[in-house]
Formats: C-alpha cells, sequence, structure tokens
C-alpha cells in the first residue's frame, strides 16, 4: 500500500494540470540547450495571482538533460543532467507566456519578488517568499 501511495503521490507532484504551460516550458528548455521533450518536471504550483486571476506565477523544478550538439561522426557524451529551478509568468489579457530557469533557487526567487510585485503571494512551504 505505501508503494503505490508514493507512485501516486509522484504522479500529482510532476502533474501540471495545464498542457499550454507545460509544453511552453519544454518549447523553453529545447531553445535553451536541453532536452526539453524528456525533461521531468516537478512541483508546478501556482505561488502569485492578481485579481480576476488574468496574471498569474507558477513555479516549477525541472530535471533535464544537456543537449550536446554533435557532428555525426562522433560518438555521442555520456548524458549531463542539470536540476534547474524555473517560473512561468502568465498573462491571459495579452495571451502571453514568460518562462525562465535558473540554477539556483536564490535566482528563482529574485525575478520572483520582481514578478509577483502588487500580486496576492502563496506564503508557507510551496511558496516563495519567506
Amino acid at each position: 500500500m505505501t508503494t503505490w501511495w508514493k507512485r501516486i503521490q509522484s504522479k500529482w507532484d510532476g502533474w501540471s494540470g495545464d498542457r499550454e504551460m507545460e509544453q511552453s516550458i519544454r518549447r523553453h528548455l529545447s531553445q535553451n540547450g536541453y532536452f526539453g521533450t524528456t525533461a521531468t518536471l516537478s512541483g508546478v504550483r501556482l505561488v502569485a495571482v492578481q485579481r480576476p486571476g488574468w496574471q498569474q506565477v507558477f513555479r516549477f523544478e525541472v530535471r533535464a538533460r544537456v543537449d550536446f550538439r554533435t557532428p555525426d561522426d562522433e560518438p555521442d557524451p555520456e548524458p549531463v543532467y542539470h536540476d534547474l529551478y524555473g517560473l512561468v509568468h502568465e498573462d491571459f489579457r495579452e495571451n502571453r507566456s514568460q518562462v525562465r530557469v535558473f540554477e539556483s533557487q536564490e535566482q528563482r526567487g529574485e525575478l520572483f519578488r520582481d514578478w509577483s510585485d502588487g500580486l496576492i503571494c502563496l506564503r508557507g512551504a510551496k511558496g516563495l517568499l519567506s
């Protein structure tokens, strides 16, 4: 029973619930030197919102493989994975979504303070403000 519960919890933690946002995260990773289609997303959570919900900021973590481009005649190097911390800023009035990933939580926190200025922020374990 415990393994079943852990598997369900793992699936829930990796589920974003928004296909378009997940695709924009994967597209951003692919454009920035990672294999976005095989990246493992986790902890996708809403952390700030502006009423009535037009602007939203989400946090996430991702484990992505670095995309080393090698010529066809050279063997592929050993895979290298990076654990990244990201933010998504969605503005539904302009149908715009911005994605940024960082190698440290501190860098993500700095951008979050800028993006969440004037928004209602989630506090506690899932939020980014201390």
